[in-house]
């Protein structure tokens, strides 16, 4: 447990909330995991640790369920920020409404200033063309949050029971959101900075979910080298076996502490204060240190770690897209980079 290992992070309340996160289990498909969330009141807007407690412990059991709490949180916080469409936060924060943030084009990806997706007025009414994709549960969203070109700026706007179809990228629920002169409700006309600050939030906690899945390959490694025999002792008598083990073990610790470095942050800071360099640093360090531990735990377990059916290469899969999502690392080098030298 986070709060117990690293308690000087957290207050009284993220004890309790971190133990409901960790008893949680999912089943069916997103819809259902975003309903029994709600059930367990763990989508309630909270802090930025809470966020990072609960996506550790989900990740840990179930990277659906993650992904299924974290998508949520994506959907309504610009809606909040923004204070629009408080029935449609409400259903969703009470898990009755499945939500998609839909920011990323086929031509703006890590480059969202590109977006290409067009609004326009007719009669009083907002419609929206362009296509959104690699957009995680847009196959099973009833409403999303997209972000399109408006005169020379980015507008936000919700768009209610989209047209979508799925992709085959990673384990989960993703896809495309097709636009053609759809009907769409104005959030903000300045809508890039509801993004920026809603990925802000939440990209730290993409490292908590990192820190989740690579605590899991840990131990599943630690089973593994205690059980399996080779030349007539276990694996985890091996000295190379061992040092491997403990490099995992350094490198988990050290992405935890930053990324809940980075959490901490954002709480304490202002909400005017930007905090996008340890976010990104947050972000980067987790989830490059949760590649590389995934990676030993499947070479630890050998011809195993490549089944199907193994957790480890489950794990594997889950892993890759983390460090891409809400910001690849080269990106949020360059933030680092502009943040120390300035800009370019």
């Amino acid at each position: 447990m986070l709060t117990t290992r690293y308690p000087y992070f957290f207050d009284a309340a993220h004890a309790p909330l971190e133990e409901r996160a960790q008893a949680f289990r999912g089943a069916g498909g997103i819809r259902e995991r975003v309903a029994a969330l709600g059930r367990a009141e763990l989508l309630v807007r909270r802090d930025t640790r809470s966020l990072a407690v609960i996506r550790r412990q989900l990740a840990y059991s179930s990277p659906l369920d993650d992904l299924a709490f974290v998508i949520q949180e994506l959907g309504c916080t610009p809606l909040e920020r923004a204070g629009a469409l408080g029935d449609v936060v409400a259903a969703a924060r009470a898990g009755d409404r499945v939500l998609a943030f839909a920011l990323t084009e086929p031509g703006a990806g890590s480059d969202v200033r590109a977006i290409a997706t067009v609004a326009t007025e007719h009669a009083g009414e907002w419609r929206l063309t362009g296509t959104k994709h690699f957009i995680s549960n847009a196959p099973d969203c009833d409403g999303a949050v997209v972000f399109a070109r408006l005169d020379d700026q980015i507008g936000c706007f919700f768009v209610d029971r989209p047209t979508t179809s799925s992709q085959a990228v990673a384990a989960h629920s993703i896809g495309r959101i097709e636009l053609q002169d759809t009907p769409a409700t104005l959030v903000a006309a300045k809508g890039l900075g509801l993004a920026f600050a809603t990925l802000e939030r939440c990209r730290p906690t993409v490292g908590a979910a990192a820190v989740g899945l690579a605590a899991r390959a840990l131990d599943e490694t630690r089973a593994h080298v205690r059980a399996r025999v080779q030349f007539g002792a276990p694996l985890a008598a091996l000295p190379v076996v061992r040092l491997r083990v403990a490099e995992m073990a350094v490198e988990l610790e050290t992405a935890t502490l930053a990324m809940l470095h980075a959490c901490w942050k954002r709480d304490a800071a202002s909400p005017t204060e930007r905090t996008g360099t340890s976010s990104a640093v947050g972000k980067i360090v987790a989830t490059e240190a949760a590649q590389r531990i995934i990676d030993a735990a499947v070479q630890l377990h050998g011809g195993a770690g490549v089944e199907e059916s193994s957790v480890v290469q489950q794990l594997y899969r889950a892993v890759r897209p983390l460090r891409i999502y809400e910001g690849a690392t080269d990106v949020l080098l360059s933030v680092v980079a502009d943040d120390i030298l300035g800009p370019a």
